[in-house]
C-alpha cells in the first residue's frame, strides 16, 4: 500500500504541473434539462417588513403543452434561507401581447437580497421587459426601489446573470437575445428562445442501426472528429446529455445504447463485453466511421478496453472511467462484488438479474493482454470508487501509452459528480496526450 500511495502521489503532483494552466482557465459548464433562467440581486435590507410591488412585462408563446414561463421573485435572509418567493409552478398565460404581472407582498424581516428575473421551461419563445420594485415606506407613500437595467435599455445583458444567485450558467439549447423590436417600453426587451432537446429519446438525432441480429440505438450530434460515448450498466444516452451538450460543438458526437440497455434490443443471448464490442464496431461500420475518440463509463469502459484491443484501427484515444478487467472481489471495493452477485439472484426484475449476471461472470482479461492496446489511453477513477485503486493503477501500469486521473471526492460516478471538471480533463486528454515518462 505504501508503494500505491506514493506512485500516486507522483502521478497527482506530475498530473499537476503538466495541467496547471488547464486549470487557471474559466470554462463554461452547460445545464443541460427542460429548463432556463435569470435574475439580478437587489439590495432590501433596509425595507425589511415593508410591503412590495413588482411588475414585469411579459409576453409567452408556449412550444408545447408543457412549456411554462414565471416571474422569479425571492426574498433571501441573511442567514441564508429564503423568505417569500413565488410559484414557479404557476405559469403565466400565453400570450403574443405584452400583459402586466404584478407580484405583491411583504420583505421578511431579515430580509437581505430580492432574487428577481424570470424562469421558463421546455420549448417556446418568453420575453420580459420592464421590470419594476416598489415599497410602501408607510401608508399610501411608496418608494421606487432601481433595478438596474430592469427595462434592458442599455441594449445589453448588463446586471443580469443567466442563472440564480449570482451563478453564471449556460442553458443547452437556449438563446438569450436583446431584441430591439416591438418591446413593451423603450427600445430593447429580453427574448429568451428555448429549445429543449431530450437526449436518449431524441426522434431527430436517433436512429436504429441493425447489428450482430438486435436493433441498436444510437443518436449523432455536431459535426468535426467522431467521438463515441459508451455508457455504464443499466445506463443510456441519456446519462451522457452533460458530454452531448459540452462536446457537440466540436465533435461528432455519437452516442450509443448498449445492447438490452435503453432503447437497444436484446435477442436473448448471454451478454458479454466482447459480444457488446462487436456491436459497437459493427455500429461503427455501418455508419461509415473508420476511427473515433471513444470514453466509457464502467460498463461503457470494458467494451471501449476492448475494442481497442480487437478493432484497434476504431479507436484514435480511449478514455475509461470505473473500468475493471476481473469479476472478482479483488477487483471491486469491499463488499461492492458481494451485492453485485446478491443482485444477480435477487434483482427487482428479470432485466437486472441479467445486467448483474453480466458483471458477475464478465469480463476476464489477462493484465498481460493490455499491452496489445495501441491507442492512447487515459485511465479514470474516483478516489471513492466501486473499483478498487490497485485494480484501476493495475490497468495503467500494463497498457503502453497511458495516463491516470483519480478525481477527488468521486465516486463510481465522478463524471456525473463533477461534470464541469470532468469535461475539462477529457477535452484536455483528446487535444493533447504526455507519454508515460
Amino acid at each position: 500500500m505504501m508503494k500505491t500511495a506514493i506512485k500516486l502521489g507522483l502521478i497527482f503532483v506530475l498530473q499537476c504541473v503538466l495541467t496547471n494552466n488547464l486549470f487557471a482557465q474559466v470554462i463554461p459548464t452547460n445545464v443541460v434539462g427542460d429548463k432556463a433562467y435569470f435574475s439580478q440581486n437587489v439590495e432590501v435590507e433596509k425595507f425589511a417588513g415593508k410591503r412590495f410591488q413588482l411588475k414585469v412585462a411579459t409576453k409567452v408563446l408556449r412550444g408545447t403543452d408543457n412549456s411554462k414561463s414565471s416571474v422569479i421573485a425571492l426574498i433571501r435572509k441573511k442567514n441564508n434561507s429564503v423568505g417569500f418567493h413565488t410559484d414557479l409552478v404557476q405559469s403565466l398565460k400565453s400570450n403574443s401581447n405584452w400583459e402586466i404581472s404584478i407580484i405583491e407582498g411583504k420583505i421578511d424581516s431579515g430580509a437581505k437580497t430580492f432574487e428577481i428575473g424570470g424562469y421558463c421551461t421546455n420549448d417556446g419563445i418568453f420575453s420580459f421587459d420592464d421590470f419594476k420594485l416598489k415599497v410602501e415606506l408607510s401608508p399610501g407613500k411608496w418608494e421606487n426601489v432601481s433595478i438596474e437595467n430592469g427595462g434592458f435599455e442599455n441594449g445589453d445583458f448588463q446586471n443580469w446573470i443567466a442563472g440564480t444567485n449570482n451563478r453564471q450558467v449556460n442553458f443547452d439549447g437556449v438563446k438569450f437575445s436583446i431584441e430591439p423590436k416591438a418591446s413593451f417600453n423603450g427600445k430593447f426587451s429580453l427574448q429568451i428562445e428555448c429549445k429543449y432537446t431530450n437526449y436518449g429519446n431524441n426522434e431527430k438525432a436517433g436512429n436504429y442501426a441493425v447489428v450482430n441480429g438486435i436493433k441498436l440505438y444510437y443518436e449523432i450530434y455536431g459535426s468535426g472528429k467522431p467521438l463515441l460515448l459508451l455508457h455504464g450498466n443499466g445506463g443510456s444516452i441519456s446519462g451522457n446529455k452533460v458530454r452531448i451538450a459540452d462536446f457537440k460543438n466540436t465533435y461528432k458526437v455519437i452516442a450509443v445504447d448498449n445492447r438490452a440497455q435503453g432503447n437497444s434490443g436484446d435477442n436473448g443471448k448471454e451478454l458479454t463485453y466482447n459480444l457488446m464490442a462487436d456491436d459497437i464496431n459493427n455500429l461503427l461500420e455501418k455508419i461509415n466511421i473508420d476511427s473515433a475518440y471513444v470514453w466509457g463509463q464502467s460498463d461503457g469502459g470494458i467494451i471501449g478496453l476492448l475494442l481497442a484491443m480487437k478493432h484497434p484501427d476504431k479507436v484514435r484515444k480511449l478514455a475509461v472511467w470505473g473500468a475493471n478487467i476481473q469479476a472478482n472481489e479483488q477487483a471491486f471495493a469491499p463488499k461492492v462484488y458481494e451485492s453485485i452477485v446478491n443482485a444477480s439472484k435477487n434483482g427487482k426484475n428479470e432485466k437486472d438479474r441479467q445486467l448483474n449476471k453480466l458483471m458477475v461472470n464478465y469480463p476476464n482479461i489477462p493484465l498481460s493482454d493490455l499491452k496489445d492496446i495501441t491507442a492512447p489511453v487515459l485511465v479514470m477513477s474516483g478516489d471513492r470508487d466501486a473499483i478498487n485503486i490497485d485494480h484501476t493503477i493495475g490497468i495503467f501500469q500494463h497498457i503502453p501509452n497511458s495516463q491516470l486521473f483519480v478525481m477527488p471526492g468521486a465516486t463510481h460516478f465522478g463524471a456525473y459528480e463533477k461534470p464541469g471538471l470532468f469535461n475539462l480533463i477529457l477535452s484536455e486528454f483528446f487535444n493533447n496526450f504526455v507519454r508515460k515518462l
